[in-house]
């Protein structure tokens, strides 16, 4: 499947390796266990399922949550904080081909999910920015979805 990074989502994921976020965390880690999750998206599509992803139910589009923790096959070496959550949206291209954009990222370590509600509207609105800017693109809807 094709991955492709929201401008945002790459700027985001760019401050984590520039040297500006301190603290006692290996953000260049942090940096490669979030691209070894977007290989694996890459790889499984949408059939990527837990520990790695689960679907956010309260999203009205097709969207997922990547997770960096628990420990994985993809990050076996994440057991601990930050918890960082990937929220991942399809679209449809004018082809039929799905497309994963990646959207939000960032650390639920201080709000746990509580995170969620303003990064999925966050996700939703760049999802629908991204597809106007991708003529031909429509988010995926959720199955059962609001």
């Amino acid at each position: 499947m094709e991955v492709v990074l929201h401008p945002l989502f790459e700027a985001w994921l760019t401050s984590l390796t520039d040297g500006s976020l301190a603290g006692g965390t290996d953000w260049w880690e942090v940096a490669a266990e979030i691209t070894a999750l977007l290989g694996a998206l890459e790889r499984h599509g949408r059939n990527l399922g837990d520990p790695e992803c689960h679907e956010v139910v309260s999203a009205r589009y097709d969207i997922r949550a990547l997770r960096r923790t628990p420990p994985t096959g993809t990050t076996p070496y994440a057991v601990g904080p930050p918890v960082i959550r990937i929220l991942v949206g399809f679209a449809r291209s004018e082809q039929g081909q799905t497309i994963a954009v990646a959207l939000v990222g960032g650390d639920k370590t201080a709000l746990g999910n509580r995170w969620y509600p303003a990064n999925v509207e966050r996700a939703q609105q760049r999802l629908d920015q991204w597809c106007s800017r991708n003529p031909g693109s429509t988010p995926i809807v959720r199955r059962g979805g609001h």
